[in-house]
């Protein structure tokens, strides 16, 4: 199985020192160029940048460049070169999914029948695994960073791990 990322869900997940996740769930993991720049612009000490370096150094993540023009691809103004070259990609690789957390990029990517998962649906993937014991926990760590979650996404998760017990 391939995925094609945008930044989001690899700068979320490497907050809570869990991008591992992400081959273990799905295999072969790309990003497009202006992706690996974006994630890796932080300094030394941004939290989950060291996570990060080491899974591009590792090579766990592939860089690939997207031969097709993005502009081209993509013509929703509002989105960035990350979301744009993410979803050009995932068409030029036809991966079996996108991951993708910010708002405009998955309207736009599920317009054009893009197969989505983002942070959340990964860190629910990993939990069905037996890779993470419990998102809840994870929800309340991004929360605090920062990361914008739903109240009523956290009761969903809530309740799915109050009936897996």
């Amino acid at each position: 199985m391939t995925a094609v990322s945008d930044s989001g869900p690899l700068i979320h997940l490497s907050w809570l020192n869990q991008p591992q996740l992400l081959p273990a769930l799905f295999g072969d993991v790309a990003v497009p160029t202006a992706v690996r720049n974006e994630v890796l612009q932080d300094e030394p000490g941004f939290p989950g940048i060291a996570e990060l370096r080491n899974a591009f150094a590792e090579d766990w993540i592939q860089v690939r460049t997207v031969s097709a023009s993005p502009a081209g691809t993509v013509a929703l103004p509002g989105l960035g070169a990350g979301e744009s070259e993410a979803m050009a990609l995932m068409v030029e690789l036809a991966a079996d999914v996108l991951l993708m957390d910010e708002r405009r990029g998955r309207r736009y990517a599920s317009q054009q029948g893009l197969p989505l998962v983002g942070t959340i649906g990964v860190l629910r993937l990993a939990r069905g695994r037996g890779l993470v014991p419990a998102v809840s926990p994870l929800l309340e760590q991004l929360r605090e960073r920062g990361f914008r979650i739903g109240t009523h996404i956290v009761e969903q998760v809530n309740r799915e791990e109050q009936t897996q017990r």
